[in-house]
């Protein structure tokens, strides 16, 4: 072979040398009619993208994705669908676990409030020699108080 024939093998495929009726392989192997459509949609795909459609004389599996995701616009209104789907999901087991915390800090709370009322009725018991306590009586509230501060 001659130099010029070498040279000749080697001219990489561009969007400038391409021409309708031409057909080229793609990432796959398989043999690719190419069309002025066809040619536009890598141009159009090269300008959004910064990315080269063509590729040691193949067309690109970026560009074969940005094809079919053209061709199908269904897909990614299936897609963004699920995509709300899942984040709905997710703000909603957020918020599960929110009121989660937030029910166990109140049962918590509530465990305190109630340990700290039985303390303060032993303590009362103690204190007055009763066997029973009325927690309603100003005596008592007076005391639970006072009791309160003083822990």
């Amino acid at each position: 072979m001659s130099k010029q024939e070498k040279k000749a093998k080697k001219v990489q495929l561009t969007l400038d040398n391409m021409k309708a009726g031409m057909t080229m392989k793609d990432l796959h192997g398989k043999d690719v009619q190419i069309d002025d459509d066809l040619i536009e949609q890598m141009r159009r795909y090269e300008q959004e993208s910064n990315k080269n459609a063509i590729w040691k004389n193949k067309i690109t599996g970026h560009f074969i994705h940005y094809k079919w995701i053209e061709e199908h616009p269904e897909y990614l209104v299936e897609k963004e669908k699920s995509k709300a789907e899942r984040m709905e999901k997710r703000r909603k087991a957020r918020e599960s676990k929110k009121e989660n915390k937030v029910e166990t800090e109140i049962e918590k709370e509530m465990i305190d409030e109630e340990n700290l009322m039985l303390d303060c009725i032993a303590d009362y018991q103690k204190e007055f020699g009763v066997k029973k306590v009325n927690t309603n009586t100003k005596k008592f509230k007076a005391f639970f108080e006072e009791w309160k501060n003083s822990n």
